[in-house]
């Protein structure tokens, strides 16, 4: 058997950081945050009241395709809509 041995493996090279990397990095870091606060802008009042409003109306459209074959799951869907509807957020 042969064993195969090289100095390389001994002595690990030193790793620096380049000069200023850390500042670029903390920057940069720093406008991608700013970046993403800016477009994720808090939805107003009335367009949550309006969405929620539209949710419940979509899951009293689907309570009505099962009032015939399954009225226990139709009111189930008519109670979470009106639930979902009423509450503040």
């Amino acid at each position: 058997m042969t064993a195969i041995t090289s100095q390389t493996f001994h002595h690990a090279p030193a790793f620096t950081v380049p000069r200023g990397a850390r500042v670029v990095a903390e920057l940069f870091i720093a406008a991608a945050r700013l970046t993403a606060r800016a477009f994720s802008a808090a939805p107003s009042v009335a367009s949550t009241l309006r969405s929620r409003a539209a949710e419940a109306e979509d899951v009293r459209r689907l309570a009505r395709t099962w009032e015939r074959t399954d009225p226990g799951f139709a009111a189930d869907l008519y109670a979470a809509a009106a639930r979902h509807e009423g509450q503040a957020d």
